[in-house]
Parts: structure tokens; sequence; C-alpha cells
């Protein structure tokens, strides 16, 4: 993963460096090569967007500690050790990302970005158990509990694009990474979406419908502190989690409406697996 991170980030930091002064300029000369597109209309070269993207998907855990503090049962403090294994029958992760994008169309068939925003989102926990427990002590334990979290996400990625006629297809791979005002708890996640669609126009409006699938690797690590009711108390409750995606490929639909040569609007729905919707406007200059 670390260099597939490297790589991807290199391409975006390039895309951040870009100043307001040398915009225009870049916008005259990109994208390099024109004659490879053989005719067709491009885009203009240069973009601003603002993203939202909500996800809904299931997680598995790969290790679950807690640390629980001394308990007041009538018998007196019992004093447990500190990282007990748990485990959890499921983990659900529900979040909403707002996004910034800036990209340029550095060839006909490639395009670079950079993306940063804010994350806001719940992970839940259902079939909580604590490993080694008696059941007498077990049961005091609530068996679920959510966490929530928010924090920056930033990153970058790359979309190769090719088409014919009035058919087109592309392949984006991006890499983020979020970090959560929990601890030092983070998100880092891989994403490749391929998609194939077609363009046209309808009822004087002009846009593209396409089809797809969506790959994600994510890798979550949460640490922090709950509040577990106990005996009718709030007892803080301490918590390693490192958990990952349980499906990586969900299938999605979605539309582009242009409404103007430098407006464009889109929505984008996943399913199967994994939910996720999408809406984007963006500017090119």
């Amino acid at each position: 993963m670390s260099n597939i991170k490297q790589t991807i980030m290199a391409a975006a930091v390039a895309v951040a460096c870009v100043t307001t002064a040398q915009a225009d300029g870049l916008s005259d000369s990109l994208p390099l090569g024109k004659s490879l597109a053989a005719g067709h209309e491009l885009p203009l070269p240069l973009g601003i967007s603002a993203n939202v993207f909500f996800l809904e998907q299931d997680l598995v855990a790969q290790s679950i500690a807690v640390d629980i503090p001394p308990l007041p049962l009538p018998t007196g403090p019992l004093q447990l050790p500190p990282g007990l294994p748990a485990k959890s029958d499921k983990l659900e992760s529900r979040a909403t990302s707002t996004t910034a994008k800036l990209d340029a169309w550095l060839l006909p068939f490639l395009n670079v970005y950079a993306v940063a925003g804010y994350v806001d989102g719940e992970t839940s926990a259902s079939g909580f158990s604590v490993g080694g427990l008696p059941p007498e002590l077990a049961s005091l334990l609530p068996s679920s509990f959510s966490i929530a979290y928010n924090g920056p996400v930033y990153g970058g990625g790359i979309t190769l694009a090719a088409g014919y006629n009035q058919f087109f297809a592309s392949l984006d791979a991006n890499y983020t990474e979020s970090d959560l005002d929990i601890g030092d708890s983070s998100i880092e996640a891989i994403v490749i979406s391929p998609r194939v669609g077609i363009t046209g126009d309808l009822g004087g409006l002009s846009g593209s419908l396409y089809v797809g699938a969506m790959y994600q690797d994510v890798d979550e690590h949460q640490n922090g502190t709950v509040k577990f009711p106990v005996m009718g108390m709030s007892v803080p409750v301490g918590y390693d989690v490192i958990s990952e995606a349980e499906e990586k490929w969900n299938y999605l639909i979605g539309a582009n409406l242009k409404a103007s040569e430098s407006w464009n609007y889109g929505i984008e729905v996943g399913f199967s697996g994994r939910t996720h919707v999408m809406a984007t406007l963006n500017y090119r200059f």
C-alpha cells in the first residue's frame, strides 16, 4: 500500500502546487498532446469541485481490546488486566465526507487531482462481548455501543479515460487519509473505480449515464474512551479497534449533467454489499 500511496500523493502534490497566477497559462497549454484526442471534444483542462459522499458499510474487526477501570462490586473493587480481548458480532460504519477537489487534465487521457475536506461518521458495534470474564461480570457490560468521530480528510488520485463515438470508459484510483478526533485514530482508504457509459442529449440537456464498480481497501484504527453504563454508573472504558471493510466491491450507477461549458453536476449511487451516494458540483476553466 505504501508504494501506491506515495505515487498517488505525489500526483496530488503536483496539482495542488499550481498557483492562481499560473492557472490561466495552464488552461491554455493543457492538456499536453492534444493531437492524441483524434478530433474528440475535450473538457476544459482545469477543474474545481465540491463533493459530498455518504457511505454505509459493514466492517470486519481484526482486533478489539478494551481497558476496563476498577469496577465497584458489592464484594469490593475489582481490578481487571488492561488490553482485554473483545469481539463484536457486527460492526457497522456510516460516514459523510465533504471535500473540495482540484484537478487537471495533463494528457487527453490522464487527469490528476488533489482532495481535502472533512469527514463525520459513526461506528456501531453490536453483539459485543469481552473474553475471559465470568458470566456474572460479563452480564454487567453492554452488548452494543457506538463511537462518533470527525476530522480532516485529504488525499489525491488519478483518472484514465478513453472514448469512442458517444461511448466512454474510465478508471479512477485514489488514496485518502483521515485524522480523527478520538485518540490517535485514523482511516486510510485506497479506492479504485472502473466506469463505462454513454454521452448524449435529451430534451435539450447534455450529459452522460454510466455504470461501474468500486473497490475499497479501507483500514480503520480507532482508539479512545467510551462510556459504558454499568450498575447505574457511567464507566469510562478504553478501546482499541482495528477493522477493515467486509465487502471490497460494490456496483454503482451515475449520471452527469453538463449545464454549460464550465458547469457540471453529478450524482452517483452505489449498492450491493455497500451503499454510497455521491453528489458533485464541478466548475471547469
